[in-house]
């Protein structure tokens, strides 16, 4: 089976992880040349981008295209380009295929612009370095009179104290994007898609972004997409999510998840950057792929263990640990035995961290860390957002159990040890600790160009701790010597590579 792959930008997530999932399942998936990807906010090649399309499509299988790419070169490119809306959709013309060409099965995914509350600008347009947040209020406010609120003042007397010309601005972006999603839809209305994901990342109950939601969700209902159209919040993990639901719609297979949630209620608790309790976040994943959630009575598929969202916290607080660890270590300690004995019975398992986002909870890796069957989970993940997380999960769990092959079930253990030493060794340790350490070297949080090699260096140190620390996988990898790299020379997103260990000499 070939799959191409036109990814939302050149991040690990929506490259690295597609292309580690794709062996499990045993595809072979194709993606653009570099050159023609976006890079931060420098936007991709479109006619490079075009003609490869040209290129591959006739032979592929399956088509997973992400329109932010295709259309502006790029996820951060969509918010800062200033290119004419009639340019950015002609670019959408590659999809378009001659009546009775041979095409593949084509499904496209697009992003409703977030709204950052926050200063930082390195993803954002440089004004929202001084307004970022007051934009945030100004859009919660806005969907609040549209919802019928009395708000008017608060909204005069805001767009007061903002510059006319970046609320003009951002208007302007949001309506550009706005009409880019309209045109997904009629693309797949007419057939160029034959399925659709508009999902939101960093998003919220209120705002311009949910607003926009519900008129898209009208339009769906005109043109009768039915389930043809999934909307839900996310974003880098669609394209392992798409994968998943390609390998699905090829073979037919239909997934089937049984989901647990660790914490009693704990599946009503609202994750962070989510517009729903997390038992939704769950379903919609599960739907992504092409799956169903099962109930427990006799229906088999992958039982889904949920460590759930930590009510009212956001990233894990070390002041607040302690605390946290204790009020659901019994439950931890539940999940953990019952994982065990589903294993031990020969039952696909998945675990699925979203306690706390951007990285794993410590309370749960001291139980599971220390088991020394590990390796026999279908999946992990503790990244970024409960749906990012929940997604690549699911992705991960539904190429678990159709490998069969000694490659297949090699590409699987790879990607699981990625998986603990990324979301839990860096993300939940590392990377506050390396932080610390810059600001101290530096007075900078983020490296710089002249310390760049004695940072990677010393997280590749670190990493390989963290491997050493896991009693089921200690030995059998390593990180291999120089493959570290911060891909946007940040802190948050790291890569590398994992090849054997001592005790597996000569393995792929």
């Amino acid at each position: 089976m070939r799959i191409g792959l036109v990814p939302l930008d050149e991040r690990p997530a929506n490259v690295r992880y597609p292309a580690m999932i794709a062996p499990i399942f045993g595809v072979d998936l194709v993606v653009p040349p570099a050159e023609a990807i976006g890079d931060r906010r420098n936007a991709g090649h479109h006619d490079r981008l075009a003609a490869w399309l040209g290129d591959v499509a006739p032979d592929l299988d399956a088509l997973i295209v992400s329109i932010d790419q295709l259309a502006y070169g790029g996820l951060v490119p969509s918010r800062i380009t200033d290119d004419g809306v009639g340019a950015v959709l002609a670019r959408l013309d590659p999809l378009r295929r001659p009546a009775g060409r041979s095409r593949p099965l084509v499904l496209g995914f697009n992003l409703i612009t977030r709204i950052s509350n926050s200063t930082d600008a390195v993803e954002e347009m440089p004004y929202w370095r001084s307004y970022g947040p007051r934009i945030f209020q100004l859009s919660q406010l806005l969907d609040r009179s549209a919802r019928g609120e009395d708000v008017a003042e608060e909204i005069a007397s805001l767009r007061a104290a903002l510059p006319e010309a970046a609320v003009d601005d951002w208007l302007g972006r949001r309506v550009r994007n706005h009409t880019v999603n309209l045109t997904t839809l009629q693309l797949l209305a007419d057939g160029t898609l034959d399925l659709l994901v508009l999902s939101s990342d960093d998003t919220s109950p209120i705002g311009l972004p949910s607003r926009e939601k519900r008129w898209l969700g009208e339009w769906a209902s005109h043109l009768t997409l039915g389930d043809r159209l999934l909307m839900y919040p996310g974003a880098d993990e669609v394209g392992c999510v798409l994968l998943a639901r390609a390998y699905a719609s090829l073979t037919g297979v239909v997934p089937r998840f049984v989901p647990f949630y660790a914490v009693p209620g704990g599946e009503g608790v609202v994750a962070p950057f989510e517009d729903g309790p997390v038992r939704l976040t769950v379903e919609r994943q599960v739907r992504a792929v092409g799956g169903q959630v099962a109930s427990e009575d006799g229906d088999g598929g992958v039982w889904l263990a949920v460590n759930p969202p930590v009510p009212g916290r956001g990233e894990w607080d070390p002041a607040l640990a302690n605390g946290d660890r204790d009020a659901r270590l019994p439950y931890l300690d539940a999940l953990f035995a019952e994982t065990r004995r589903r294993c031990g019975a020969g039952r696909a398992v998945a675990v699925a961290d979203v306690a706390y986002p951007n990285g794993a909870d410590p309370a749960l890796i001291g139980v599971l860390g220390r088991w020394d069957r590990l390796r026999g989970l279908s999946a992990y993940g503790g990244w970024n957002t409960a749906g990012n997380t929940i997604g690549t999960v699911v992705a991960q769990a539904v190429a678990a159990s159709v490998s069969q092959s000694a490659g297949q079930r090699a590409a699987q253990e790879r990607f699981l040890l990625h998986r603990f030493v990324e979301d839990w060794g860096y993300q939940r340790v590392v990377r506050g600790e390396l932080r610390e350490r810059l600001v101290a070297e530096s007075g900078t949080a983020e490296p710089i160009p002249a310390n760049l090699a004695e940072v990677t260096d010393w997280i590749e140190t670190r990493l390989n701790a963290s491997i050493s620390s896991l009693p089921a996988f200690a030995g059998r990898f390593r990180v291999a010597p120089g493959s570290v790299r911060l891909p946007w020379s940040r802190t948050f997103e790291v890569d590398f590579d994992l090849e054997p260990g001592v005790d597996r000499p000569g393995e792929g």
